[in-house]
């Protein structure tokens, strides 16, 4: 498999965050139109049911930037005093874990158990809007309140997604990202969000060989599978999702909530496999619904394990 970075120049704010498992579900319904229902259950997703994914999809990040792996880093004290390395040592781990975004020089670094301290962040992303309901009989809010409710948009110029692609198939994911230009990306794109103005698909070899990796880096959110492995440095989040286009009409558009492993979680393991996770059921009443959970790795050399952990 080669990796691709695509990058999506974006014309508007979007209302759902770039990870994995979304652009995987518009990728499945790009399918159903251009190939049909057919290929999508019988042919593509069973390849996600017996581990063999032949695509592989990160979480989307501001362009430039990557996840910042979730792992404490030991600074060399060298001949400072004891307390004062202490000191020093405690304010750059603490500011260390605050940067949640590290550049690819970084992102590199960090991957060869470098201590890194990133100086800059991109600007936030997010930000709280305030939107009301009209009523569609009186052209009115109708309600004394106005009718407001707050609504989360993500604002970026542009977005990094890097993919992992079976050779015969990068066709399939440039068709894709072209369809995906004119729908426009997650919810409320038929208002305006989400909106795609161009992008660019092209190979990637920044992820270079780390000498003596011993573990992986994440960079897309995933649900483990029972042989994956359980030693690392990770965190959880549970995803409410929601069926996408004529699933979103359906009586039961709601999805069961689900746990997930954040990006940037990292695991021992070596040698480093091609995927970790899994095709996700039971996630909603119909039971031919499925959730995209496979990790996107990529090998890093993480510390020594503690004695006693398997």
């Amino acid at each position: 498999m080669r990796t691709y970075k695509a990058t999506l120049y974006l014309r508007s704010a979007s209302a759902t965050p770039w990870q994995a498992d979304t652009l995987f579900g518009h990728l499945c319904w790009s399918l159903v139109r251009r190939k049909g229902a057919e290929f999508l259950t019988e042919i593509w997703l069973d390849e996600y049911r017996v581990r063999k994914p032949p695509v592989l999809i990160s979480d989307g990040f501001p362009s430039g930037w990557l996840p910042r792996p979730r792992i404490g880093t030991q600074e060399d004290r060298g001949a400072l005093p004891l307390k004062a390395g202490r000191i020093r040592e405690y304010r750059a781990i603490k500011d260390h874990l605050k940067a949640r975004w590290l550049t690819l020089d970084e992102f590199t670094r960090a991957r060869k158990a470098e201590f890194v301290l990133p100086l800059v962040q991109p600007d936030e992303a997010t930000r709280t809007v305030s939107k009301n309901q009209i009523s569609r009989l009186t052209n009115t809010t109708g309600d004394a309140g106005g009718g407001l409710y707050d609504l989360m948009e993500l604002c970026l110029q542009a977005v990094d997604v890097y993919w992992r692609i079976a050779d015969g198939y990068e066709e399939l994911v440039r068709d894709f990202l072209i369809d995906l230009q004119k729908t426009g990306y997650g919810k409320r794109k038929s208002v305006g969000y989400g909106e795609i103005e161009s992008f660019a698909f092209e190979q990637f070899d920044g992820f270079v060989d780390v000498p003596e990796a011993n573990g992986f880096v994440t960079l897309s959110r995933f649900v483990p599978a029972v042989s994956d492995p359980r030693d690392g440095f990770w965190a959880t989040a549970v995803k409410y999702g929601k069926l996408g286009e004529e699933g979103a009409v359906s009586g039961q558009p709601f999805k069961r909530p689900l746990v997930q492993l954040v990006l940037g979680s990292c695991f021992y393991d070596a040698p480093v496999r091609g995927w970790y996770g899994r095709l996700v059921t039971d996630v909603s009443v119909d039971s031919d619904v499925v959730q995209y959970g496979y990790a996107f790795p990529v090998p890093l050399r993480l510390p020594e394990r503690t004695k006693g952990i398997d």
